[in-house]
């Protein structure tokens, strides 16, 4: 009769738990992580960060995901069930959009899904490692991408690295617009929901109306209609990130241009 095969396993020490002829295992799942989910990622292949490589992903897929430029990795970060791969990828499709110096046709993804990850945080687990690989790793973590309106307050101070990098374009082109007159509030709504950065506004006068608004457009044009219709005392400022419009006479320290009525 032939003996059993000899094993060479390693057995880590441990501590006991006191019950003879018993004790406890658990998978390390964060070590897994750390160890399997870097090199995984680095076998996907990435896809153009399209509308349509976005709508085919599987709905409310949750996991990890990499933003790539020029299929350099810039970004990481994780999504949940309530907004998953989807939702996430197709807002940051539409936020790189109208920026200078960025293409968004450079862009691509990775999307990983983890079916068990909840009491991981499996984002700052990939962050930290594709960090090791150098100090420039994943640059846009950290750096504002993504972020929301900062408020009026932070509006004179520095802005985040990733709006300095890529200031808001105001020459980006528009369509779509309703033709004819309306008032600035309206006009201003509509051309907000065309945008993918912000601008944001003080209360508008009831009474200002604008006429003649053209099909296609850009957002440099629709501001100075903007501020041609508004009273004396009000100003646009284009700052890196956003466009504010208030009534104000103020010179922002970080400000690229500037509408006075």
């Amino acid at each position: 009769m032939s003996k059993p095969p000899e094993t060479s396993i390693a057995i880590e020490p441990h501590a006991s738990t006191g019950v003879n002829g018993y004790d406890e295992f658990e998978i390390d799942v964060e070590a897994i992580l750390r160890d399997q989910l870097p090199r995984f990622f680095t076998a996907v292949a990435p896809a153009p960060l399209t509308a349509e490589n976005v709508a085919a992903l599987p709905e409310r897929a949750k996991g990890a995901y990499m933003l790539l430029l020029d299929d350099v990795p810039v970004y990481a970060g994780k999504t949940d069930t309530r907004h998953g791969f989807r939702d996430r990828l197709n807002r940051h499709s539409w936020t790189v959009q109208g920026r200078k110096g960025l293409d968004p046709a450079r862009l691509s993804f990775k999307a990983v899904r983890i079916m068990v990850f909840s009491a991981f945080d499996v984002e700052a687990i990939l962050i930290a490692e594709m960090k090791k690989e150098g100090a420039g790793s994943l640059p846009w973590n950290n750096s504002g991408f993504g972020s929301n309106d900062p408020g009026k307050n932070r509006d004179g101070q520095q802005p985040a690295d990733f709006d300095q990098w890529y200031p808001v374009d105001i020459d980006f082109p528009i369509d779509g617009l309703p033709p004819g007159e309306m008032s600035l509030s309206e006009f201003l709504r509509v051309v907000k929901g065309k945008l993918p950065f912000l601008i944001r506004n003080a209360p508008l006068p009831d009474d200002i109306r604008v006429a003649g608004v053209p099909t296609t457009s850009t957002v440099r044009e629709l501001l100075k209609m903007t501020i041609a219709a508004l009273p004396s005392g009000w100003q646009v400022t284009v700052l890196h990130g956003r466009i504010i419009i208030y009534k104000e006479n103020r010179d922002y320290p970080y400000k690229i241009e500037m509408f006075r009525s």
